[in-house]
């Protein structure tokens, strides 16, 4: 089963209209101040942190984030808010952009042997994005895979586990975008269709 936290974001609930209800796998939302209450039967699989408004140190609500981080010892990935939420949580920093960031961008993958990019074409894929953050500061034993003209932590990777940060939403960018995320499901263990 996919665990899914909600941080108030459009895009999230797109994904899982036009692409999660078609998966045969199990799949849960929790929103991000919602107590996780499953059953003592419940595998999770991977957890999927979504984007959303603020930061991790606004007053908004994230505990739901930390804790999911805390408690399961599975694969994970975060887009925008949920991208800078694993780097606050592994002790990184975020800034704030000069300017909002509200557009397609073309990101740099800078090491293609991660399997979270098999079947990508090219090293340069374009990435919706809509943040005002950035990750400053990388978190303690992460390394970057992407940077764009916007920051050079488009995309971090624990150095030993499956845990992946994307500061643009993959979820909605079709095409390399969704790719990328169905190479997480299968790092879940989960089977994908097209």
């Amino acid at each position: 089963m996919l665990l899914i936290i909600d941080n108030q974001s459009s895009y999230i609930k797109n994904f899982k209209r036009q692409f999660l209800s078609e998966q045969d796998f199990d799949f849960i939302f929790f929103d991000h101040n919602q107590p996780i209450t499953l059953s003592f039967k419940s595998e999770v699989n991977g957890i999927i942190l979504s984007g959303g408004r603020g930061n991790p140190y606004t007053p908004l609500n994230l505990t739901t984030n930390f804790v999911a981080l805390h408690n399961f010892d599975v694969p994970v990935m975060g887009f925008c808010l949920g991208h800078e939420i694993i780097a606050i949580h592994n002790y990184g920093r975020i800034k704030r952009l000069q300017e909002p960031h509200r557009k397609k961008e073309e990101i740099e993958i800078t090491n293609m042997d991660d399997p979270i990019f098999e079947g990508l074409s090219s090293n340069k894929v374009k990435i919706q994005k809509r943040h005002n953050f950035y990750v400053s500061e990388m978190p303690k034993d992460f390394i970057s895979l992407a940077k764009s003209d916007t920051c050079d932590t488009e995309i971090i990777k624990h150095k030993d586990k499956p845990i992946y940060g994307f500061q643009g939403h993959p979820e909605v960018s079709k095409g390399d975008g969704l790719l990328m995320v169905k190479n997480f499901i299968k790092l879940c263990g989960l089977d994908v269709g097209d």
